[in-house]
């Protein structure tokens, strides 16, 4: 008779940061890391150790004991210590597309520094939900195999094969992503902690095993059977071959072996049965009762998720596009650039971008996003003066200021654009600061009027914000910094760029006083162009309109009691929603260039916290689903200030709502009543719109039903559509027939929640917030919805803008460099590598065949790549693939 393996594999599962601060947990790594450099010397019989899918630790651990390098290159080239495949243990729907790609390949880059590939398998052992795209994900980085710890329910041999769409009868299945991809999908059934603390004592040993081995058997597809030696910041088993040597002695029809995935995968595909279930897209526990989801990351500490997407859209959308633009990247930047996808990568762990750790971790965090937008803004700087001193400008008058707008999104845009110009500089060289300063303002003083023109010689309408005089100072790269003083004329004007462009505009002196004057209206309700209209009623309701005038979707504010924690959202035990339909008040309506704003004030009474009953129940540890708290009777004031932006050209209204939180444990939402009645909704999520059920499974129990966004939602029947779009507010939800969306602004909560007490008083987001929105009709086609979810993704990107001088060049005042003739493509990434090699990743945001022309400068690409830049057989003219993820490679 064949003996059963036992793969034990030795790992901690790391979070870098969580229940204590950082450092008190890089200060217990450095222990774990100690005892594996000695367990390696000691004990010849220990395989190698697992370091959790996570270079990072590596990082980490020589940042204190830089001594120890060569050590541990010795001991991960001999796959002691097993790197890889991910730089850190991401979330993945807290984070965009292209940093789940980043994390992956600098992952993989770290470990090959490091002296051995990556362990050959995609490692989500704890994701709050699982992508559904990951298996597209991994079969375009060079892996066939996954394995994770949420979103499937095992059912055993005792129940049918394809009991529901998220059940497994094995811990073994397919995966299947919605371009059809699969790859093999090991479930941890009995968690990643089901070998932990093995026994030495025999006795021990024998009720441990005698346990252990049927709750493992009761869902392997194989004789193969895994065992994950350790949990949670969990040290090394010191003496875990000792106790394999037991279990061997004890339970002779079965060979323990202490290993790792590789040998274990390479094994169990040998024996894989041929009755594997198939699970298909993403996983995300949606046939549990719904409490422990853990969706509600989602909006706890929203200002961290505002925070990362501007960090993101710096790096993608910013700085490498103006990289792209150079044609080329020098080893220093790219080691900068490196830096900074790194800096922002070390905020996107589950525990970390999710918001559910303790103060001092998101303290920390915020300091990271600082480091990475100080990096992002050098580089921006450097690399925009490269590319300006290409163009041309012989053709615009020798007196005039010029200054370039790029747009680096996939739509054309209209919007209002600040940007502030120099126009007279005085050295402190040969002079004094003061004297400096008085030889700016006459100057200021003789050109006192200004006028803006395209680089067609046409004038510009725009808007003078102020002039002024201000010390500045130069940085030349070989000599002495620069000081001056200089005069600065800020104008605001409205410009109109091809997707994906540059235009030229220059500022020059004016004889008289040419800028726009902005008309104010008291108490005017209402915006609207050809396109839609928005309403604001006196209680402060918002009233949305199609080019018909057919009301489309009405938005309301409303508060709720929140007597959960970071994790989950509990609503307080009154059950009471607060609409806010006070009077509004300070309303003004403004005519901007091409387009007009409308703002107004509206203040609420609303409780100041929990009852005094919740902080019992907190210290209590009492799990939120037996929670019984209400919200205090003492009532305190809300007060929050909205802004509705219409430009002319626009099919969206932009919403901002801004406030100064002073009350506790509460959610604020802005839900849309649709007067649709609809089955699903359609989400952006990780290289996909995922389409979601409104209506929960039969074993669902949480009264509620957050889900994850990154741009935009959309709720639609056959004749008409809405499609809400964000910046960083990542938690939606709909009711069951589809026609309520609430979009979560704000989550206050007062502790972190889990396995203790840890009281989090920053969670209760004190202070200030603000909240960004958009809100665009479509009628349902494939084409509208295609284009307002562009039009969202769009919204999210700045317009780019830079001053630069008089000079000769190869590059036009004008032009499109980045061009596709079908708006279902979105792009992602559009960045140039150290090689010489420009890509453009992006994917289908249909489930159809598209056909697509990509061109960089007007020429094709040379070759279809994969996530590691390896040439793909598909030829670059193919049609695009439903849900397909595709990178072009230009020469």
């Amino acid at each position: 008779m064949t003996k059963k393996k036992v793969f034990i594999i030795s790992h901690s599962h790391w979070d870098r940061e969580w229940y204590m601060s950082f450092e008190e947990h890089h200060m217990r790594l450095i222990n774990l890391m100690d005892d594996l450099l000695y367990l390696f010397k000691h004990d010849p019989n220990y395989d190698s150790f697992h370091l959790d899918g996570q270079d990072i630790i590596i990082d980490d651990y020589l940042s204190v004991r830089p001594e120890k390098r060569d050590e541990v290159m010795k001991y991960i080239k001999e796959g002691k210590l097993r790197v890889g495949p991910f730089y850190i243990l991401q979330d993945d729907f807290l984070i965009s597309p292209e940093s789940n790609v980043r994390n992956m390949l600098i992952g993989r880059k770290k470990a090959l520094r490091y002296g051995h590939d990556r362990v050959p398998v995609g490692y989500f052992p704890d994701t709050f939900g699982n992508m559904g795209q990951a298996p597209q994900i991994m079969k375009l980085s060079g892996f066939d195999t996954v394995a994770f710890g949420r979103g499937v329910t095992p059912t055993g041999f005792n129940n049918q094969i394809g009991q529901g769409d998220f059940d497994s009868t094995y811990s073994e299945m397919w995966w299947q992503s919605p371009d059809k991809d699969k790859v093999l999908a090991i479930l941890f059934a009995n968690w990643y902690s089901n070998g932990n603390e093995i026994p030495v004592d025999r006795d021990e040993a024998k009720k441990y095993w005698t346990q252990k081995l049927a709750d493992a058997e009761k869902f392997a597809s194989t004789p193969d059977l895994l065992f994950m030696n350790g949990v949670d910041h969990q040290p090394p088993q010191m003496d875990v071959t000792k106790a394999i040597k037991v279990a061997n002695e004890l339970f002779p029809d079965y060979e323990f072996i202490h290993s790792n995935f590789e040998d274990y995968i390479k094994q169990l595909k040998k024996d894989l049965p041929k009755d594997l279930s198939t699970v298909k897209g993403e996983l995300t526990s949606q046939d549990t009762d719904g409490w422990y989801t853990l969706a509600n990351t989602a909006s706890s500490r929203i200002y961290l998720k505002q925070t990362n997407t501007k960090m993101e859209r710096l790096l993608e959308n910013k700085v490498e596009p103006i990289f792209l633009l150079n044609k080329k990247i020098s080893d220093s930047d790219q080691d900068k650039l490196e830096y900074a996808w790194e800096e922002l990568l070390r905020n996107n762990p589950h525990d970390s971008i999710t918001g559910c750790s303790v103060d001092s971790v998101h303290q920390g965090m915020m300091n990271r996003f600082a480091k990475v937008e100080q990096v992002g803004k050098s580089l921006c700087e450097s690399a925009l003066n490269n590319f300006t001193e290409k163009i041309n400008t012989s053709s615009l008058p020798e007196d005039s200021y010029p200054f370039i707008v790029i747009n680096s999104s996939g739509i054309e845009k209209t919007e209002e654009k600040t940007v502030t110009l120099e126009v007279h500089r005085c050295l402190f060289a040969g002079t004094t600061p003061q004297k400096a300063y008085q030889e700016c303002e006459e100057y200021l003083q003789k050109h006192p009027n200004y006028s803006v023109y395209d680089g067609q010689k046409q004038p510009v309408s725009y808007r003078v914000e102020k002039k002024y005089v201000q010390f500045g100072y130069d940085l030349p790269e070989r000599a002495f910094r620069v000081p001056y003083m200089a005069v600065y004329v800020q104008i605001t004007f409205t410009p109109t760029l091809p997707p994906f462009s540059w235009t030229t505009f220059y500022l020059n002196d004016a004889e008289e006083d040419q800028s726009c004057k902005s008309a104010v209206v008291q108490n005017e309700h209402q915006l609207k162009n050809t396109n839609i209209k928005i309403e604001v009623t006196k209680n402060g309701q918002l009233r949305v309109y199609d080019h018909f005038g057919k009301l489309g979707t009405v938005m309301n504010l409303v508060d709720t009691g929140d007597i959960g924690n970071e994790y989950i959202y509990r609503q307080s035990a009154d059950n009471q929603e607060i609409v806010f339909d006070s009077e509004i008040h300070d309303l003004v309506k403004k005519d901007l260039i091409d387009g007009q704003k409308l703002s107004f004030t509206q203040t609420m009474m609303l409780p100041i916290s929990a009852d005094d009953k919740l902080k019992r129940e907190e210290k209590q540890v009492i799990d939120i689903t037996h929670r019984t708290a209400a919200r205090s009777s003492m009532l305190h004031e809300f007060k929050v200030r909205v802004e509705l932006v219409l430009m002319n050209q626009w099919h969206h209204v932009e919403i901002k709502i801004a406030g100064n939180n002073e009350i506790k444990d509460h959610r604020l939402q802005a839900v849309f009543d649709t007067g649709m009645q609809v089955a699903t909704n359609d989400s952006d999520s990780i290289f996909e719109v995922v389409t979601r059920n409104n209506k929960v499974s039969k074993n669902w129990k949480n009264p509620e039903n957050p889900q994850h966004e990154q741009a935009f939602v959309s709720l639609h029947n056959t004749e008409r559509g809405i499609v809400v779009g964000n910046y960083g507010l990542n938690e939606y939800e709909t009711n069951s027939d589809g026609s309520k969306l609430a979009i979560t602004l704000l989550r206050c909560i007062g502790e972190l929640g889990d396995w203790g007490y840890f009281p989090t008083k920053d969670s209760q987001c004190q202070g200030k917030f603000h909240a960004e929105l958009s809100v665009q009709l479509t009628d349902a086609s494939e084409k509208e919805q295609v284009v307002a979810y562009q039009t969202t993704k769009a919204n999210q990107i700045e317009l780019i803008a830079s001053q630069f001088g008089h000079h000769t060049g190869e590059y036009k005042i004008n032009e499109q460099f980045l061009s596709i003739n079908n708006p279902a493509f979105q792009v992602t990434a559009t960045y140039v590598t150290p090689e010489g090699k420009i890509l453009v990743r992006g994917y289908n945001l249909t489930n159809k065949i598209q056909p697509l022309e990509v061109k960089l400068f007007g020429k094709q690409a040379t070759a279809i790549v994969n996530l590691l830049g390896e040439k793909m057989t598909r030829k670059v003219t193919s049609d695009l693939q439903p849900a397909e993820i595709r990178t072009y490679e230009f020469d």
